[in-house]
This record gives C-alpha cells, sequence and structure tokens, in this order.
C-alpha cells in the first residue's frame, strides 16, 4: 500500500514537473519577444585554483568530469577519478574502493551526509550530480569513518539563471538495450527574485547480462605426508540477468529571506524497480554433485526512498555565519526471492520462498557556527545528531521440506557528534588546520530475545592538516588523523544467513557477531604539488595507517555446515604511494595541439599481523593500479577522448587456510562528443573496449582436505549514444 501511494505521489509530481517546463516555455519565448539580446556570462570554475587554495587535501570534480563518457552509472564515473577503482561484490552490486580499500574503509557521503543502510551508490542518476569532492584526510564537520578517504557526492543546487537542461541517452551492451532520460531547469518563482528553484529528474531502465564459468574441486590425504587424491570435480554454467527501472526527482528551493537569513529545501525522491534472474547448470565429472545442480532463482525488489533537508543560514557581523539543517530520510522496500532446485535427473527437489519487507525513518539536525575572530583564525564549531529506526521481516517457506521461518526485528542507530576546527593562516606561506570531533555511535537490535544485542563505540578524532607554499607554483601538504570504521548492523546481528546451494568453506553461510568493535586508526600524509597552469598538475603523495583491532573473516565447520563471520584480530599497517599528472599541452605552449593529458599511478601495501604471511594484507586491496587518459579538441565541434585503466594481478592470504587470486584487469573507454551548436550536443562512446574477462580463484586447505574454485566472468562491451539539449 506504501509503495502504491509513493508511486502515485511520484507520478503526480512527474506530471507537476511536465507542465512546468511547458509553462516555462511558452513564457521563456514570450520574453525572448520583449527583451532585447543579452550576453550571457558563463564563470567557469577552477578546480586546479580551489585545490590550491584549500588548506585540506580535497580534489574537486565537475559537471565536465561527470558528463565526458555520458555515464548512467555513478560507479562508471567513479572508476575514472584518480586513485578510485570499482570492483563488483558477489551479488551487492558496485563496490568503491580508495587506495585500494573498500568494505567500509571508503566513505560515502551525500551533500557531507552519510548515507543510510541500504544505500547503493548507482541508485543515485549522475545527471543529478552538481560535483564530487574526494578527501584524503576528511575535515572535522564530516564524521571520521574514512580510514581510506571520503568521497562526498554534491546534488545539484545551482538555481537561478540556469538554463534548462534535457538529456536522452540509449546504451547497447550484449544484445541488450537500456535507455535514460534526464532533465534539469531552474528559475525565480514568479515575480519574487529572492525565491528561486531548480528541478531536476531522470528515468532510467537499465539492463545487462553477466555470464560466468566456475570450476569447482576438491582433494583429501590421509595425512600431511599423503598425495593429495581428487574426491569432487565439477563445472557450472553460472547466468545472471539483471534489470533496473527508476524514476528521480530532486528538487530544490532557495529564499533568500533577507540581508541576513536565507533559507533552502533539497530533496531527492527515488521510485525504483529491480529485478535479478540467475540460472545455473552443473556438469560433475569426479565425485557427487552438488544439493541442486539444475537451479534457478528470480529475486525482485520495489523500493522507494526519500531525501530532504531543511536548511538554515544567518549572515552574523565581522563576516560570522550560522547555520543548521533539519534532514528527514525514509525507505520503504519489498522484495520477493523464489529458488528452485532440481537433481541430475531433473525431479524438482526444493522450491523456497523469501518475502522480505524493510522500512526506515532517520531524522537528523546539525548546526554550524562559523567566526573569523581574527584575521589569522577562522574557527567554527558544530554538532550533529541522529536517529533512525529499522523494521525489518522476513519469511522464508521451503515447500515440502520444513516449516515456515519468519523473523521479525527492529534495529536503531543513534549518532552524536560536535566538532571544533580552526584554519589559521601562520604567515603568507604558511597555512594550517586543527580540528577535534568527539562521535559517538550506538546500535542495537531486537527479535523476540532471540537475537538482541547493543553495541556502543566512542572516537575522539583529532586533525591536523597543513600546507607550505614555496611559491605561487608549488607547495608541500602535510596531515595527521584519527579515524575508524564500524561494523554494519548486518554483521553484528547473530542471525544465520545460509546460502541456496553448495555450502563449501569458499561458499559458506555467514553468521553476525555481536561482539564486534570498532576498527581504529592513526594516519599521516606528506604530499607534493606543483601547479604548472590553471590546468595542469604533477602531485605526489604518501600515507601510512596502523589499525588496530582488525575485523577479520573466520570459517569454521559446524558439523557438515560450513559458516564464517566477523572477529577483531590484531593489528594491520597500511603504506602507499599516489602520483597524479594533469597537463594541458596549449596552455603550457600556445604552438601546442590542443590536447589534455592525465595519468595516476597508486601503489598499495598492507600487512595483517595476526596472518601468516606471504600475501597477508587486507582482503581484496588493489595492491597497484595504473591508469592514463587524453582529450583532443579536434576542432569546437569536435572533442575525442579516452581512458585506459590498469589494475595488477592479486595474490592474497587472508587466514592461515585460505588464499586467492585476482587476475589482472584492464580497461579502455573512448568517447566523441560532437557539438552542433552552442544549445546541443551529441556523445558516442564505447565502454570497457578491450572486453576483459574477469578471472578469479580461492583454495582453502587444511590438514586433510582442499577446496579450489575458479571463476571466470564474461565481460561486454557498452555502446552508448547521449543527445544534450540547453534550452
Amino acid at each position: 500500500m506504501l509503495f502504491q501511494q509513493a508511486s502515485t505521489r511520484l507520478s503526480t509530481i512527474a506530471l507537476s514537473v511536465l507542465a512546468l517546463f511547458a509553462g516555462k516555455q511558452a513564457s521563456a519565448q514570450q520574453q525572448a519577444q520583449q527583451t532585447p539580446q543579452q550576453v550571457e556570462i558563463n564563470a567557469k570554475s577552477q578546480p586546479n585554483r580551489d585545490r590550491q587554495d584549500d588548506v585540506g587535501m580535497r580534489s574537486i570534480y565537475g559537471r565536465e568530469d561527470i558528463e565526458k563518457y555520458g555515464d548512467t552509472n555513478l560507479s562508471e564515473v567513479l572508476k575514472r577519478l584518480p586513485g578510485i577503482s570499482v570492483t563488483e561484490s558477489k551479488g551487492k552490486g558496485a563496490e568503491i574502493r580508495m587506495r585500494g580499500l573498500g568494505n567500509g574503509y571508503t566513505q560515502i557521503l551525500l551533500n557531507g551526509q552519510t548515507t543510510p543502510v541500504g544505500f547503493t551508490i548507482d541508485s543515485i542518476a549522475p545527471d543529478l550530480i552538481e560535483k564530487i569532492e574526494v578527501m584524503r584526510v576528511a575535515s572535522a564537520d564530516v564524521s571520521a569513518q574514512s580510514i581510506a578517504g571520503t568521497i562526498n557526492i554534491i546534488l545539484k543546487k545551482k538555481s537561478s539563471n540556469q538554463a534548462t537542461e534535457i538529456k536522452a541517452n540509449t546504451s547497447l551492451q550484449a544484445g541488450r538495450l537500456s535507455g535514460n532520460l534526464s532533465w534539469s531547469l531552474g528559475d525565480q518563482l514568479g515575480d519574487h527574485p529572492e525565491i528561486s528553484y531548480v528541478l531536476a529528474g531522470t528515468f532510467e531502465s537499465n539492463v545487462n547480462q553477466l555470464n560466468t564459468l566456475a570450476t569447482e574441486s576438491q582433494s583429501e590425504r590421509a595425512s600431511m605426508r599423503d598425495a593429495w587424491e581428487t574426491t569432487a570435480d565439477r563445472q557450472l554454467q553460472q547466468g545472471q540477468q539483471n534489470r533496473r527501472d527508476a524514476a528521480s526527482l530532486s528538487p530544490r528551493l532557495n529564499w533568500k529571506i533577507n540581508a541576513q537569513d536565507s533559507l533552502s529545501w533539497q530533496g531527492n525522491l527515488t521510485l525504483a524497480r529491480q529485478e535479478q534472474t540467475k540460472q545455473e547448470k552443473e556438469n560433475t565429472y569426479v565425485g557427487d554433485s552438488t544439493d541442486f545442480p539444475d537451479n534457478h532463482s528470480i529475486w525482485t525488489a520495489h523500493v522507494f526512498t526519500s531525501r530532504n533537508d531543511l536548511s538554515w543560514e544567518r549572515r552574523l557581523a565581522d563576516s560570522a555565519r550560522l547555520s543548521m539543517n533539519l534532514g528527514w530520510n525514509s525507505l520503504d522496500r519489498s522484495t520477493k526471492f523464489h529458488f528452485w532446485g532440481k537433481d541430475n535427473a531433473g525431479t524438482s527437489k526444493i522450491h523456497r520462498y523469501v518475502t522480505g519487507d524493510a522500512d526506515e525513518n532517520e531524522y537528523r539536525f546539525n548546526g554550524k557556527y562559523l567566526a573569523p575572530y581574527s584575521e589569522s583564525h577562522v574557527l567554527s564549531l558544530g554538532w550533529e545528531a541522529s536517529r533512525a529506526l529499522r523494521h525489518e521481516n522476513r519469511i522464508e517457506q521451503e515447500f515440502n521440506l520444513l516449516p515456515d521461518s519468519a523473523h521479525y526485528y527492529q534495529a536503531s542507530l543513534q549518532k552524536q557528534a560536535i566538532y571544533l576546527q580552526d584554519e589559521w593562516t601562520i604567515n603568507s606561506a604558511w597555512s594550517a588546520y586543527l580540528g577535534l570531533r568527539m562521535e559517538r555511535i550506538s546500535s542495537n537490535s531486537k527479535e523476540a530475545g532471540n537475537f538482541d544485542f547493543q553495541n556502543n563505540a566512542s572516537m575522539l578524532s583529532p586533525i591536523l592538516q597543513s600546507v607550505w607554499k614555496i611559491d605561487a607554483q608549488r607547495q608541500w601538504r602535510m596531515a595527521l588523523n584519527r579515524s575508524f570504521k564500524l561494523p554494519t548492523v548486518g554483521n553484528l546481528v547473530p542471525r544465520l544467513f545460509r546460502i541456496d546451494n553448495n555450502n563449501t568453506p569458499l561458499n559458506s553461510d555467514f553468521q553476525g557477531n555481536p561482539n564486534l568493535r570498532a576498527e581504529r586508526a592513526w594516519g599521516m600524509e606528506l604530499a607534493y604539488e606543483h601547479y604548472l597552469t590553471e590546468s595542469s598538475v604533477i602531485s605526489a603523495n604518501t600515507y601510512w595507517r596502523r589499525i588496530d583491532d582488525v575485523m577479520l573473516e573466520q570459517t569454521t565447520q559446524i558439523g557438515s555446515t560450513w559458516v564464517s563471520s566477523l572477529a577483531n584480530n590484531g593489528r594491520a599497517r597500511i603504506l602507499g604511494l599516489e602520483i597524479e599528472a594533469k597537463l594541458n599541452l596549449q596552455q603550457l605552449a600556445a604552438r601546442m595541439p590542443a590536447l589534455e593529458l592525465r595519468a595516476n599511478f597508486n601503489r598499495n601495501w598492507s600487512r595483517v599481523e595476526q596472518v601468516p604471511g606471504p600475501d597477508n594484507h587486507l582482503a581484496q586491496q588493489a595492491g597497484l593500479l595504473v591508469s592514463a587518459g587524453a582529450d583532443y579538441q579536434i576542432n569546437p565541434a569536435l572533442r575525442v577522448g579516452a581512458d585506459y585503466s590498469y589494475q595488477a594481478a592479486n595474490n592474497i592470504r587472508e587466514s592461515a587456510y585460505l588464499t586467492g587470486h585476482n587476475s589482472p584487469r584492464r580497461h579502455l573507454d573512448i568517447y566523441l562528443a560532437w557539438k552542433q551548436n552552442k544549445q546541443s550536443q551529441l556523445r558516442f562512446s564505447v565502454s570497457n573496449v578491450l572486453q576483459q574477462d574477469k578471472l578469479d580463484s580461492g583454495i582453502y586447505t587444511n590438514a586433510v582436505s582442499r577446496w579450489t574454485d575458479i571463476n571466470q566472468q564474461q565481460s561486454a562491451r557498452t555502446w552508448r549514444l547521449v543527445w544534450e539539449v540547453k534550452l
């Protein structure tokens, strides 16, 4: 019922948008006939200048970087940014990584606020984003849950004198068509220049296919002296089809009440339907087959999310400012899952049906006071408080086998934080940032006394950042900070999550651990930057982290079932080197071609003390990541470009028994942009030109048994055509 109401509400808003758009175009045509021609002046952003002048380690990427390839998924945009890589987790979508680390080490923010539980990066359409901030060390006014770094996604805010933009694109991948339509319009409200608005929205339908060939084997031996004897060998053909249909709206309203006060509201509504269909067929060569060698499943979800931020700002005497923000989020999700399993003879053995519903509401109240209390100090202090309450139910039925299993639970998450920070201009060449943040997070869950837990974590995070300008082009940066990583609620709830088929130590059930503690880290940064022109820079950065209470996965056998869970286990150290170069040849020398070059080199090391070597680094860390790209302006109307990335092969030992290997990955994207006139442009792009398959393997070995998995996932090119128009 709630989902139907949300659908009706979103449809009504969409119709209102179309009416508003039509009215605005008619008004614009009348004004064009009645008013003389005006000269349009656009202020070009200067990301290099903003980066150079910022006392913190922050890089900003605007609409030009976001729009370059016409991407419809935010993960595709992020993977081209320096130092960021994207991996596909098992059935969990894209995982964003900085310094080779994801899985909670990289913090994702939306408009400076932590994202809610269940948030996926691709639920935000790139066309709704104004800019992306990448911070190696976050300031005290955002959460310190950022051991690897922070990515802040800023939604569109500009709302006055903004041209209406419409973008339509279609893409083809492995014979499957996807499409996207987005728009953005903004203006003042009628005869009230003090009130302005922006309304951005998108409709999308994305489809893709994943095909995987998996080889599994098991060997046994009577003792350490005996040779291994193969007891099981099988091959699995796996096919997965994914579809996502979604509509999103991001309205913003600004009201300049008077010279001192302003009020703004930023909203985001998303209505989505997702479907995932899997088929698996097994060929057994040695030993017994799995329980269900022929199986398929269908998972569907209807999701409605709403995010709102109401902000008030007052300008005080002596350039001081006081701002407050009241925010509220809501989530309504309904899922259904069917699993059918057959034996080798084609006889149906199981039909598992799982339904799940979840609703979550979060409320936030933040405030900040900023005052330049002297010529050399800008002091700000603030507070944050939030509470999220989540209700979830899960009903599982196994027809003809087991009685129904029903679970109903609620979980709550409360956060409080206070912070103090000072931007200190020591002299004309030396600036510093001092910050102190106190953060407390409490989480608990209840399920009729069966899965109760309560987990509290507090962290005092000092932050020191400093920049020393050698001259107008060269500067050094240094930073010292304290950060942490919290366990998710799903990893804390001590419920057993079963897999559907083929339980092994490499494909085990999972159970949460309510005794998990937060990982805590000390970090240091040292960077050198050389700004050659407005858009040319060469920089080198080295970093170090020491992490205590690292959460490692432990796998045990309970009877005939393998179960994994997380546990705190000792200390880890991380070290890395990052080199970035961006060159605009024509700015360096007028006779050079209109060619822009960029290159990035990222080398990451880590060592987990409680895991025997070699290769005892943090799970799935990308050790070496290299990327290069170029953009060439052929003439005022034509522009071409390409991006290439390489991620080296990775060997890893996750425990005394578990090792893994990831093959090297190479990725190439190209694009051609044709600017037809000042108002319209066509973009043609090809992603994943090399079409390299993904190859991963895992080995679990104890004294008498060994399991081996090798997975080869096919990849496909994506052909995309994008048409953009400004009215």
